[in-house]
């Protein structure tokens, strides 16, 4: 954005004053350009509390930056020869916005979805987003131009991006893109905290075009497979004895996992007998697919996986079998297994190491 103002030179002939462009792509930049020379001192101050986060001097034809990449109601004032000479406050309003999820995790983006609407609600401003699923969202954000993850945006006020990033030592979060430690509260608050929002769950809106799966009886959908082994629900008869109490109280239980059935290599990540009574809807179902088979069943019974997120915004009864996490760290409305009195919660402790199926801290 470039602001002009105008001068009067010694001669009294009116001539254009230094011009100032300002953004906040991926923090708040402010370049002054013209060929009046003067030297400007540069405050990024946070309006709300009046926290001046970085200050620095610059001539004409220069640029300076602050490093915090979070979204901040940044006031800005530049000096010249120490008098008040310009002053902006953030306003997004009607402006193009870019909100990168940066994550391809189905739970993060379900996760986090919903509040890049709520900034476009919030600031009146026109969001493009990138996202993987987005064939989920697009039906029901209209609103918000979508995009596919690399793609070149023009003409932008503001570029945002939500994710989990870590300090250069690889454990500590890095402070420049969020303001706390992310593993220390809900996983949807990393959303609300990078975008400048109070937190509280919202539940992400999904293709309504989509339609329950339709099954002889009434059935419950079962997903015991995640990406690393602490995810696992450990209980050497668990599954078993769970599937067999829902077929004895008249409910078919449906394997949803992705993850096939007659994988030897992953049917060796769960006790012999777990699937013993189960229907297996395995392999290549696309994600529409899995909504409309969660919108049928009575319930589902998952683990701390995409799979629990996607069943809690398809607002069918989730029952999550919590080990890895905290009682805080994926949404509040479920039903939440979890014995607090052993050893739980280490993704919300240490850094998981996504490469390591044996992560165990």
């Amino acid at each position: 954005m470039i602001y002009d103002n105008l001068k009067k030179n010694k001669n009294n002939i009116v001539e254009i004053k230094n011009k100032v462009i300002i953004y906040f792509v991926n923090g708040p930049y402010v370049e002054v350009q013209g060929n009046i020379s003067s030297d400007y001192t540069v405050e990024f101050i946070d309006n709300k509390s009046g926290k001046i986060y970085y200050s620095t001097t610059i001539k004409n034809n220069c640029w300076c930056k602050c490093s915090i990449e979070y979204f901040v109601e940044w006031n800005i004032k530049i000096y010249e020869n120490g008098k008040l000479w310009y002053e902006y406050l953030y306003d997004a309003q009607d402006k193009r916005v870019y909100i990168a999820i940066d994550s391809k995790a189905l739970g993060d983006s379900l996760a986090w979805f919903a509040y890049v609407d709520e900034f476009r609600k919030k600031h009146n401003c026109k969001v493009i987003v990138s996202c993987w699923n987005r064939d989920i969202f697009e039906m029901e954000y209209p609103e918000i131009e979508f995009v596919d993850s690399g793609t070149s945006v023009t003409d932008l006020k503001a570029l945002y991006r939500i994710g989990w990033y870590y300090a250069e030592d690889g454990n500590s979060f890095n402070n420049m893109r969020h303001k706390d430690d992310f593993k220390k509260y809900p996983l949807q608050q990393t959303a609300s905290d990078i975008l400048g929002m109070e937190f509280s769950e919202i539940m992400p809106k999904l293709d309504p075009n989509i339609t329950a799966m339709k099954w002889t009886k009434k059935y419950v959908c079962i997903a015991p497979h995640a990406s690393a082994s602490s995810k696992y629900w450990h209980h050497p008869e668990g599954w078993k004895k769970l599937v067999s109490y829902l077929n004895e109280k008249g409910y078919d239980a449906i394997n949803i996992s992705q993850e096939s059935a007659k994988d030897d290599w992953h049917n060796s990540k769960l006790p012999q007998g777990s699937l013993d009574g189960c229907y297996n809807l395995n392999e290549n179902y696309s994600l529409r697919d899995r909504i409309s088979q969660l919108k049928g069943a009575e319930f589902y019974i998952g683990l701390g996986s995409g799979l629990s997120w996607l069943a809690w915004a398809s607002k069918i009864p989730v029952v999550l079998i919590s080990g890895f996490s905290k009682k805080y760290a994926e949404f509040e409305d479920c039903y939440r297994i979890l014995n607090e009195n052993v050893c739980h919660g280490c993704f919300n402790e240490f850094r998981l190491d996504a490469g390591n199926w044996n992560w165990c801290p």
